[in-house]
């Protein structure tokens, strides 16, 4: 079978895994309390452990992606363009493309109560779709994480839940509560 030439150039798993976590370490630096992270080892619950070059602490980090829809892949980022995309402000899409970030933290956040927690687990949520142009104030994303703070304090499994992948290179940070003793 003869595959499509608008998909051949679209990078596997291994692939897109290997630059997420790298994107991820470079934007972690950025942040206020940011660290740099060397990777030590590639795993399948959490996808990572990554070690502060500076103090030797290690720490879980699971990737995941996030797009508007089940089908933005295929039909806008597979996809070729002839020049710039056109993208329009659509408060309505902002609004369902906030709601899948919350299933995605609500998810993996259910999903890592089963994860090795000896280290701290970082949630690195790459934000990937067009839409999110528009997203690029901070408090804007402040205003996202007190909308939803009943989701953050939930997100027990995670010291932590980075956005990364902002317009302007951007990247925004949520200390998560820490986990209570019935978490653990």
């Amino acid at each position: 079978m003869e595959q499509n030439p608008e998909v051949k150039n679209w990078p596997d798993k291994e692939q897109r895994e290997r630059f997420e976590i790298n994107g991820f370490i470079s934007a972690y630096k950025k942040l206020d309390h940011g660290r740099s992270f060397k990777i030590v080892s590639e795993q399948d619950k959490p996808d990572y452990i990554v070690q502060d070059t500076n103090t030797g602490e290690e720490f879980g980090v699971e990737l995941t992606s996030v797009y508007l829809n089940d089908r933005s892949v295929p039909d806008e980022h597979r996809k070729p363009h002839n020049g710039p995309v056109d993208i329009t402000h659509n408060p309505e899409e902002i609004k369902n493309y906030k709601s899948r970030m919350i299933k995605a933290i609500q998810d993996k956040n259910n999903k890592a109560k089963k994860f090795d927690r000896t280290n701290p687990l970082i949630l690195a949520i790459y934000i990937n779709e067009y839409c999110a142009i528009f997203m690029d104030e901070v408090k804007e994303w402040e205003q996202f994480v007190k909308d939803n703070e009943w989701i953050f304090n939930g997100a027990s499994s995670f010291s932590e839940i980075v956005f990364w992948n902002l317009p302007n290179n951007g990247v925004f940070s949520v200390i998560t509560e820490p986990p209570s003793s019935m978490d653990c």
